[in-house]
C-alpha cells in the first residue's frame, strides 16, 4: 500500500496525470520519466507535470484569492476571519501545499505535513492545502482519512497551478506575512524540515 491506495492504482498514474496535463493546458508537455521506472518522478520525489516550470521567483508575490473555496465549503476570506476571531494572529511563515489526493509522493509526505503543522502551527506556521482538480468530497475524505487539521482549499480549474507556475506535485512554495515568496521545493517534504527549514524561518528576526 501507499498511503491509502492499493500498488495497482500505480499502473494508472502516467494516465491520471496525462489527462490532468491537458486539463491545466499542458498537453503538449510530454511527462519525462525516473530512470526506467515509468512513474513519473524526479530525482526529489516530485511528480513531474510540466518540467519546464519551476514556480514562482523569490520575491514575488502570490496571493490566493479570499474567495477560493475550501474543502469544508467554507472560503479561503472564512478561514482568515476565524482564524483572527480564534486570536492567532497573523502567521510568520506561510506553506502552500499543491497536491492531489491521487498523487504518491503527496500521500506519503502527508502524515509529515500533518506532524509540522502540529508542531509550529502556534509559533505562526500556517499551512494551506491546494487540491488540485479534484472534486470537494473527494478531498474531504482524504482529509478525514489522514487526520489533516490544516485548511485545504479547491483548485477545481487549475487556476492556481498555473498561477503558481508549479511544474509537479506536490509543490511547495513558502510564503512571508506579506505573501512574498522566500523559496519553492519541488519535493515532498521530509521530518527533517521541521528542524532544518521550517524553525529557522519562523525564528528569524
Amino acid at each position: 500500500m501507499i498511503g491509502p491506495f492499493p500498488r495497482r492504482a500505480l499502473a494508472r498514474i502516467v494516465l491520471l496525470a496525462l489527462v490532468i496535463a491537458v486539463l491545466l493546458g499542458l498537453a503538449g508537455t510530454s511527462i519525462p520519466t525516473a530512470g526506467s521506472s515509468g512513474t513519473g518522478l524526479n530525482d526529489q520525489g516530485q511528480y513531474v507535470i510540466d518540467p519546464d516550470t519551476n514556480g514562482p521567483m523569490p520575491g514575488s508575490q502570490f496571493l490566493i484569492p479570499l474567495s477560493q473555496p475550501a474543502a469544508d465549503g467554507e472560503t479561503y476570506g472564512d478561514l482568515i476571519a476565524a482564524r483572527r476571531a480564534a486570536g492567532l494572529g497573523e502567521p510568520r511563515l506561510v506553506i502552500v501545499d499543491l497536491f492531489a489526493t491521487w498523487c504518491p509522493p503527496c500521500q506519503q509526505e502527508t502524515p509529515t505535513l500533518r506532524s509540522l503543522d502540529r508542531a509550529y502551527r502556534e509559533e505562526g506556521l500556517l499551512i494551506i492545502g491546494i487540491s488540485v482538480q479534484e472534486l470537494r468530497e473527494t478531498v474531504r475524505g482524504y482529509a478525514e482519512r489522514y487526520e489533516i487539521e490544516y485548511p485545504i482549499l479547491l483548485d477545481v480549474d487549475g487556476a492556481l497551478f498555473r498561477a503558481a507556475l508549479a511544474g509537479g506535485l506536490p509543490t511547495k512554495i513558502l510564503l512571508d506575512a506579506e505573501g512574498r515568496v522566500l523559496q519553492v521545493l519541488p519535493r515532498p517534504f521530509t521530518p527533517e524540515d521541521g528542524p532544518g527549514l521550517i524553525a529557522p524561518l519562523l525564528r528569524a528576526p
